[in-house]
C-alpha cells in the first residue's frame, strides 16, 4: 500500500482524535470526582422516587446503578461520551469518500498508484485504532478520578473494562455503516446527517423495544441494541464474558461489513466533480 495514503489518512485524523481524547480524559476525570460528593444513601433516596419504568429503560437493577460502580458505569452511556465517540465515527466515516469529492481531493486521491479499495482500509484501519483509543480515554480519565479521589467501593478500574471495548465496538461499527453511506453519496454534509439521522432512530427503536412488552422484537431491528456498557460492567463477571464476546462480535461485524462494502462499491462507482 502507498506510504502516502497513510500519511494522509493519519494527518487528517490525529487532530481530531487529540482533542477529542483530552476531552474524554477531563470529562472522565471530573465525572468520577462529581460522583465522590455524592453518599450512597442519597443516590438510593433518589432512585426510589424514579418511576418505575426507569429500570427497563437503563436494562440493569436500579439496586446495582446505585453502587459506586453503577454511578461511574454511566460515563460509557453519558451524553458527551456518546457525542464524542459519535462525531469521531461519523466524521472519519463521512470523510472516506463523500468528504473527499466534496473538497475536491479525490481526484488527486485516485491517481495515487494503488486499488480504489486501499484508500477504504487505510481510513477504516486508522479509525479502529482512534476508536479503540477513544474508549480507552474515558477510561483513563474514571482511573485517574479513581486515584485522586476516595471511592473505597469500587473494586478496581478492571471492573470497566468491559464498558471499554463495548465502546469501542459501538463507535467502530456506527464508522462503518457513515463510511457505507459516504461510499454511495458525494455530499458529505449529507451522509453526516443521514449518518446522525440512523443512530437516532436507532436509538429510539431501542427504547421502544424496552419499554413496550409487545414490541420486544423491534429490538433486532436497532445496531445500538448490543451496545450495553453498563450491564457489561455491573453483571456477574461470567455473565459479563459471554455477552461482551457476543455484543462486541455483532457491533464488529457490522462494521467490518460496512467498511468490506464501501470498499465494493466505492471501487466500482464513477467518481463525480465537486459541486
Amino acid at each position: 500500500m502507498n506510504a502516502a495514503l497513510w500519511r494522509k489518512a493519519i494527518r487528517d485524523a490525529w487532530p481530531h482524535l487529540a482533542a477529542s481524547v483530552v476531552l474524554l480524559i477531563l470529562f472522565g476525570w471530573c465525572f468520577v470526582w462529581l460522583m465522590s460528593l455524592f453518599r450512597p444513601g442519597m443516590i438510593v433516596a433518589i432512585l426510589d422516587y424514579l418511576p418505575r419504568f426507569v429500570e427497563p429503560m437503563v436494562g440493569i437493577p436500579l439496586a446495582k446503578l446505585a453502587t459506586a460502580a453503577g454511578r461511574i458505569s454511566v460515563l460509557y452511556v453519558h451524553v458527551v461520551t456518546l457525542l464524542v465517540c459519535l462525531g469521531w465515527a461519523i466524521g472519519r466515516g463521512s470523510d472516506v469518500v463523500s468528504g473527499e469529492i466534496s473538497r475536491g481531493t479525490m481526484d488527486l486521491l485516485a491517481t495515487l498508484p494503488v486499488r480504489r479499495a486501499w484508500i477504504v482500509v487505510s481510513s477504516a484501519s486508522v479509525t479502529a485504532v482512534g476508536s479503540l483509543v477513544l474508549a480507552f480515554s474515558i477510561w483513563l480519565g474514571s482511573v485517574l478520578g479513581l486515584a485522586t479521589v476516595d471511592i473505597p467501593e469500587v473494586a478496581g478500574p478492571r471492573q470497566f473494562l468491559p464498558g471499554v471495548l463495548n465502546l469501542f465496538a459501538m463507535t467502530f461499527c456506527l464508522a462503518g455503516i457513515t463510511a457505507l453511506l459516504s461510499a454511495c453519496d458525494r455530499s458529505r454534509w449529507r451522509t453526516m446527517l443521514v449518518a446522525g439521522g440512523f443512530f437516532v432512530v436507532s436509538s429510539i427503536v431501542k427504547l421502544v423495544a424496552r419499554l413496550w412488552p409487545p414490541g420486544a422484537w423491534l429490538s433486532y431491528l436497532s445496531v445500538l441494541t448490543p451496545f450495553e456498557p453498563q450491564k457489561l460492567i455491573l453483571l456477574d463477571p461470567e455473565l459479563t464474558r459471554r455477552l461482551a464476546w457476543e455484543y462486541n462480535a455483532v457491533l464488529l461485524t457490522i462494521g467490518l461489513g460496512c467498511y468490506a462494502i464501501a470498499a465494493v462499491v466505492f471501487s466500482r462507482r464513477d467518481l463525480p466533480t465537486a459541486y
